[in-house]
């Protein structure tokens, strides 16, 4: 820390330890004891705010003589218990929150203190553990603590390289700049007497221009939630209580908002290129910030209609409060290397049209990373074969879904897009014995083997761009355009023509397109194409490409003939009578058409 500050010239501030107590006078004492033993420099103050406790930690605290002491009366909660404790710090030092049930180990609170000041834009810094939530819990399991303090020596290795910037950190044992928490405020009492108190903070640091750093040479050991732990039903009613507070708050659910889809990240591609990155639905960022963590060199952004957690991705990736389904973007096309739909796509109601529609700000080998809920999951059919279709606040039926997916549906929407190298692994859930009879006795029933598929609760996807078929399509729209032109086998390059548009290969735009550029005779071919199409039901494209016929000859009489007579069919009858009536010359068709639709001939 001395060489910190003397090579950068940064003013590094002491640190108040605020603990927290309510009984479990043990742990108390073990905390305090490993604080001591592992900081011996005379840089720190430790302030212990105790919550009316019962079993003589109150006695306890007042034969200390180093340790600043509040004693409540009443069981105030952890975010007034934390605030009290501030209050009474130096008014410089900076703050480490930390819990009562926590051994602290070699270098733990000197590396949190160096990640800290390792930028003048770190807000706050936090520690892994052997029992942590949110992403902080190292993968290592140990029988006993002498492992953990053998795994803590190895692991608490000054090492800058460690360092992974967050969305949040957890309150267990977290450090934050006094200059910072001034700027924010301390905890917010609404969230008394526990849970998400830290999520509100990490947020406000962050919206402040600040970033969180987990450090993972930071390692302390955490007891866990010996308080909350002994009422389980309490735990549990706080929690869905500070849920739904977080809600009202901050207009979007935490836990939903900030997870972090590895699954999506393992499928990118290992290498050290630049590469664009979009997350359709990105929610706070969560995803997206792991994978600037884990390559550095890309470039992150994102897609988020709401617009409070698309605030707090935007403090660090290009992120846009948009609706999908509405806009063309401004990036530009051919860019991303990957856009992901990570539980996405089953939200729209035209999700192969969105496909589509992104495919094209795709690079040529760029892909496609989503995760599909699986909706012919064993839960689901036996809820159905039960009369039940119920919509939950989360899973395959949740409320919010308006598509929904097998294996097979997957499939046949990415093929239909000309995606290739279409790769699909899966989840799945505990299964039991019950259950995997169930599953039995309807897998006889299908005339395929879909067993394995009643399993699989969703499906990751990772499909590739195949944007050179695309120019193979259109050059063989082309050809078709031509043989028409010059009316060349016209019967069976209109049979073609029409089942590539049902196969949706191209659309009006393209059809235009390739007609404007390669034809002579372009009204007859545009409304020769509208004709059959009509003809043949596929209904969508039809008036588009009249238009397109008009612009170029507003008064040819087969373009007028063909707008009003379809248009009547629509129901349309007076803007089909106003192109008739536009016209300067007539004939025996177009009058008769008049009559049809209920006007009077010319001239009579």
């Amino acid at each position: 820390m001395k060489n910190l500050k003397e090579k950068f010239e940064v003013t590094v501030n002491n640190y108040s330890i605020i603990i927290l107590t309510y009984n479990n006078l043990d742990y108390t004492k073990k905390c305090i004891e490993s604080i001591k033993k592992f900081n011996k420099i005379n840089n720190y103050e430790i302030v212990i705010v105790d919550n009316n406790s019962t079993d003589g930690t109150t006695e306890w605290l007042k034969q200390q003589k180093d340790i600043k002491y509040i004693l409540n009366t009443e069981n105030k909660g952890f975010p007034t218990g934390c605030n009290q404790g501030i209050e009474i710090t130096e008014t410089k030092n900076d703050i480490f929150l930390l819990n009562n049930d926590t051994v602290i180990m070699p270098n733990s609170i000197f590396n949190l203190r160096m990640g800290l000041y390792s930028n003048e834009k770190i807000g706050a810094t936090g520690a892994v553990s052997n029992h942590v939530s949110y992403y902080q819990q190292i993968g290592q399991t140990y029988d006993t603590f002498e492992e953990y303090m053998e795994f803590a020596k190895q692991n608490n290795i000054t090492n800058e390289n460690s360092y992974e910037s967050r969305l949040k950190l957890v309150g267990f044992a977290m450090l934050i700049k006094r200059n910072v928490l001034d700027k924010v405020g301390k905890l917010d009492e609404l969230f008394t007497p526990g849970n998400f108190e830290d999520d509100d903070l990490c947020f406000r640091i962050i919206l402040e221009g600040y970033k969180l750093l987990l450090c993972k040479d930071s390692f302390i050991y955490h007891a866990g939630s010996v308080s909350f732990g002994k009422d389980p039903i309490q735990f549990r009613n706080t929690l869905e209580m500070n849920t739904k507070k977080f809600e009202e708050k901050w207009g979007f659910n935490s836990s939903y908002s900030t997870f972090i889809r590895q699954e999506i990240i393992d499928l990118i591609d290992n290498n050290d290129k630049n590469i664009n990155v979009l997350e359709v639905g990105c929610a706070c960022g969560a995803t997206l910030l792991s994978i600037k963590n884990k390559y550095p060199n890309s470039n992150i952004y994102g897609i988020e209609l709401n617009e409070s957690a698309a605030k707090i991705a935007g403090t660090f990736a290009d992120v846009r409060a948009e609706n999908i389904e509405n806009i063309n973007l401004s990036y530009d096309e051919g860019y991303f290397d990957y856009i992901i739909f990570a539980d996405v796509l089953e939200h729209l109601y035209n999700p192969e049209k969105v496909l589509a529609n992104m495919k094209k700000y795709l690079k040529d080998d760029g892909f496609i990373l989503a995760s599909i809920p699986n909706v012919m999951h064993y839960s689901v059919i036996k809820g159905l074969i039960n009369g039940n279709w119920t919509y939950e606040d989360a899973g395959i039926l949740d409320k919010t879904h308006i598509r929904f997916f097998t294996l097979n549906e997957i499939g046949k929407m990415f093929n239909k897009l000309n995606f290739k190298e279409i790769s699909v692994s899966a989840t799945s859930t505990n299964i039991s014995q019950e259950d995997e009879k169930f599953i039995d006795n309807i897998s006889k029933l299908s005339l395929i083997d879909v067993k394995q598929q009643f399993k699989l609760y969703q499906y990751i996807i990772k499909a590739r761009n195949n944007t050179i078929i695309k120019e193979k399509i259109k050059d063989k729209l082309k050809f078709i355009m031509i043989r028409l032109d010059f009316k060349v086998d016209v019967e069976e390059s209109l049979k073609e023509l029409l089942k590539n548009i049902q196969d949706n290969e191209y659309d009006e735009k393209e059809i235009i397109e390739i007609i404007d550029k390669n034809t002579i005779n372009k009204v007859e071919i545009l409304n020769l194409i509208a004709t059959n199409c009509y003809e043949n039901k596929i209904f969508e494209i039809v008036i588009p490409i009249l238009n397109e016929a008009y612009k170029i000859e507003p008064i040819n009489l087969q373009t007028n003939y063909n707008l009003a007579y379809i248009l009547n069919a629509f129901g349309e009858s007076k803007t089909a009578m106003d192109y008739l009536n536009r016209l300067q010359i007539t004939d025996e068709k177009i009058d008769r058409l008049r009559i049809i639709i209920g006007g009077k001939t010319s001239g009579k």
